[in-house]
Order: C-alpha cells, then structure tokens, then sequence
C-alpha cells in the first residue's frame, strides 16, 4: 500500500471515529443561562476580532486593565 493511500485511509478513519454521533446530536440539551450566554457571545466576539485582525473590536470585550502576565503572576501565589 502507497503511502498516500494509508495517509487517506488512515485520515477518512479518523474522520469517521471522530465525527458526531447523530443519536448524541439529536439529545436535548440543557438551555444555556443568561451568564453562560453572555460568556458565548464575548468569547464567540473575540475568535470573530482575531479572524479579521479587527483590534477595536477586541479591545471592546477585553478589560481595559487586563494584562496577562500580571493576572497570571496574581493568581498564582509566588513567593517575593
């Protein structure tokens, strides 16, 4: 077997095993509250700012005062 030939089996395969179950797609889902909601629509607004570079947009679901290194510095518990 060529080596293409597995790589496209082996990937169709894969493709198979990991796509959705259509009995598990079709199970009612619990509704989503408004907090869980809103967090959806800021992280969905943030992925749709980094997609086309649009760096307003970003900046408007972002803190003002958000800083990576410092939030993660705060979070976790280094001694001086």
């Amino acid at each position: 077997m060529s080596p293409r030939l597995h790589l496209a089996l082996t990937t169709a395969t894969l493709a198979l095993m990991f796509s959705a179950n259509p009995a598990i797609a079709r199970a009612p889902h619990k509704p989503v509250t408004a907090d869980q909601a809103q967090i959806i629509d800021t992280v969905s607004t943030i992925f749709a700012a980094a997609r086309t570079d649009d760096v307003a947009k970003f900046d408007s679901v972002i803190a003002s005062d958000f800083t990576y290194m410092t939030e993660a510095r705060d979070s976790m518990e280094i001694p001086s």
